[in-house]
């Protein structure tokens, strides 16, 4: 997956990294000097943590503790101090070791050097303990109650700043947009500092985000019933510096990622993202574990798509980990582009992803997305997720705009496609490997926002995990 977040250090000082044998051996050429001795762990300020390139794990380094047998090793996940959550706890016969890395998480690292009895050392009477986190550091701090839109006029982004810009909005905070915020070219990230404690955000009449760069909410309760525009709006004039970053068709690009991730959106009346005029090619859209309640009925809602780019596209969608809904039949569509990517090239690869969601009441009697269909170039992937009123009753190919082709490639297994009240399994046709349907009723209640899944789905893992008993 597309990372973009560098590994954030909560510590000051110079690091440095000293060459270690993946694995103790015992062999004297560590240690013939250190005899007879009580050992010290490793210094704190000499620990080093490196990021995979992919994000995904970690590997956490130390100096060797000559004459040492090894290291005993506990790193716990402390967002939540009070209840610290162990992620790895063992004797490492070396001076490294790799683990999994979650991004937007405080970790605690200990580690003690032990015995080594062929020496006769002992092992150290303290560990050394480590503490670091994997969040983007902090640009600026929004006090609670403040206005977006008047704490942004009066604190105006510099325009020799920084290229990533991260402000933290307070854990459980209060705040509104009462406008539209034009963040330009300039990457911003808006986030509550809690991972588990969200700030709240009541958008106003005509309130949006504007930006014609990469663009991340996240941690957020928005209430966006008061408003008609997208919550994140591509701008109408972007600037010709991101023009024919590729090509010559004259597209506008985003490179770096649109995130909305761990969000709780109500009362979406228009789209999550869109754009209206300008041609754009937004790179990479990931929406992660978040739910977002559709709903057209209210006075501000119009017919927009959940994302809607009017003249441009996204290369690479995902949503993972989330719950798409409406409480009636909503006829607006999922995704709709009106770009068509093979204006831009016809090489590149483009992907629509849907994995691990819950998806109601979206686009119900029309093909689920609409946009230019039938490419080599697109790749589908529909895994481990429940639909339920969505689409036609062939929900598969609507990801295609309906067309049943085997030019696209497609990665499809482990799903429920329920239709009024009924299996429409046999109805997803078209496609070569159309993979594993569950067949008996999910159990979903969009009506009253009610999710957790029927007890053959969550053995399956399948819908939005935070629904499981």
């Amino acid at each position: 997956m597309y990372r973009h977040y560098k590994l954030f250090f909560a510590f000051m000082g110079c690091f440095l990294v000293l060459s270690c044998a993946d694995h103790y051996d015992g062999d004297e050429s560590w240690s013939p000097q250190v005899k007879n001795t009580t050992l010290t762990s490793p210094e704190a300020d000499k620990i080093t943590i490196t990021s995979s390139p992919d994000g995904s794990t970690m590997t956490i380094a130390w100096p060797v503790v000559y004459g040492a047998g090894g290291y005993a090793v506990e790193l716990y996940n402390v967002n939540d101090p009070e209840s610290p959550v162990l992620v790895k706890s063992d004797s490492i016969d070396g001076c490294s070791f790799n683990v999994s890395r979650e991004e937007d998480t405080n970790y605690s690292l200990t580690i003690r050097t032990l015995a080594n009895q062929k020496y006769n050392n002992g092992e150290a009477k303290e560990g050394t303990q480590f503490l670091f986190n994997t969040f983007l550091p902090t640009y600026a701090e929004i006090p609670d109650g403040s206005d977006l839109k008047a704490w942004f006029e009066a604190n105006p982004i510099p325009e020799d700043s920084a290229s990533h810009l991260c402000y933290d909005l307070a854990p459980g905070g209060n705040y509104t947009l009462s406008g539209k915020i034009d963040f330009y070219g300039h990457q911003v990230t808006l986030r509550s500092s809690s991972k588990s404690n969200y700030a709240n955000l009541v958008m106003e009449a005509g309130s949006y985000f504007n930006t014609y760069a990469g663009f991340t909410l996240k941690y957020l309760n928005i209430n966006a019933e008061a408003t008609n525009k997208p919550i994140i709006s591509f701008s109408d004039e972007p600037s010709e510096s991101i023009q024919n970053l590729i090509g010559e068709k004259g597209c506008y690009f985003i490179m770096d990622p649109v995130v909305v991730q761990g969000c709780n959106i109500t009362k979406l009346g228009s789209s999550i993202m869109g754009s209206n005029s300008a041609k754009y090619d937004v790179r990479v859209v990931s929406i992660n574990n978040t739910v977002v309640e559709v709903d057209k009925t209210i006075p501000t809602a119009n017919s927009a798509a959940f994302v809607y780019m009017k003249s441009g596209f996204i290369s690479d969608f995902t949503i993972k980990n989330s719950t798409v809904y409406s409480r009636e039949q909503s006829d607006c569509f999922f995704i709709q582009h009106g770009g068509r990517p093979k204006d831009v090239s016809d090489e590149e690869q483009r992907y629509v992803s849907i994995i691990n969601c819950t998806l109601a009441n979206i686009a119900y009697g029309k093909n689920f997305c609409d946009y230019h269909n039938g490419q080599t170039t697109y790749h589908y992937t529909l895994k481990n997720t429940i639909v339920q009123d969505c689409g036609k009753a062939n929900f598969l190919t609507g990801l295609n705009k309906g067309q049943s082709s085997d030019n696209p490639i497609w990665d499809v297994n482990n799903n429920t496609c329920w239709r009024d009240g009924a299996d429409a399994s046999a109805s997803q046709t078209g496609i070569k490997n159309p993979g594993l349907w569950l067949t008996n009723d999910p159990e979903i209640d969009p009506a009253n926002a009610k999710f957790t899944p029927a007890a053959a789905q969550q053995e399956a893992g399948q819908g939005d995990p935070r629904w499981y008993n």
